[in-house]
């Protein structure tokens, strides 16, 4: 069976705070935190919260964003204005039998063309955006290559995902093969409910991943 998911990667304000940015790390609700070297067409990635959605699935988004409270933000409706920077990537879990998502390495590959990979695996596929409002406007660049390391499996009572990301290469998302640059760095990210298939705010990638049988 075939699983749609949109990835909201932008961060849209609605008020408010999630009220736990100075938690220290593993003790559940707070601020993901992260840091990137490169840049992708000119852009930096300065990382001021990180959060991922359901654990408890084969596909699951993982979102870095300049960007503070960044779940109560993907939950609201309003665009926060301003320059915002998203890295967003969709890991999916292509072994047979629609395993939940594991710790390993995930490669990349262009889920959102529908074909299957060549064979079942640990696959992401996402987007570095520069979004301009809430509605999916805005410049979006897509991976070409590199992987996403899970290092250790986050999950919704308060352990947070841990990932590196290595050698993530970005060209136009209008089919151009530029390279547009690339991205190394890791994160470190907290549970957020509202990173969910259908974000209030934030529709600039459609990650359609393939079934695997």
């Amino acid at each position: 069976m075939k699983r749609w998911m949109l990835l909201g990667l932008l961060a849209c304000a609605c008020g408010g705070s999630n009220g736990g940015n100075g938690s220290p790390p593993d003790s559940g609700p707070g601020a993901g935190s992260g840091s990137f070297s490169g840049t992708v067409n000119g852009h930096s990635l300065t990382v001021r919260d990180a959060v991922f959605g359901n654990p408890n699935s084969g596909f699951m988004a993982i979102i870095a964003s300049d960007q503070t409270n960044l779940c109560t933000l993907l939950g609201g409706d309003t665009f926060p204005g301003g320059t915002v920077t998203v890295l967003g990537v969709a890991v999916a879990n292509l072994n047979a039998g629609a395993p939940n998502i594991v710790a390993g390495i995930y490669d990349w590959f262009p889920l959102q063309g529908g074909a299957a990979p060549g064979s079942p695996g640990l696959y992401f596929d996402g987007a570095f955006a520069l979004p301009t409002n809430c509605n999916g406007g805005g410049e979006a660049f897509v991976p070409n290559g590199g992987t996403v390391t899970i290092t250790q499996l986050g999950t919704t009572t308060g352990t947070h995902l841990k990932a590196t990301y290595a050698n993530v290469s970005f060209k136009p998302s209008d089919g151009g093969t530029a390279d547009l640059g690339t991205l190394n760095g890791s994160i470190d990210a907290v549970y957020c409910a509202n990173a969910s298939a259908s974000p209030n705010c934030g529709r600039l990638l459609l990650a359609r991943p393939p079934s695997v049988e």
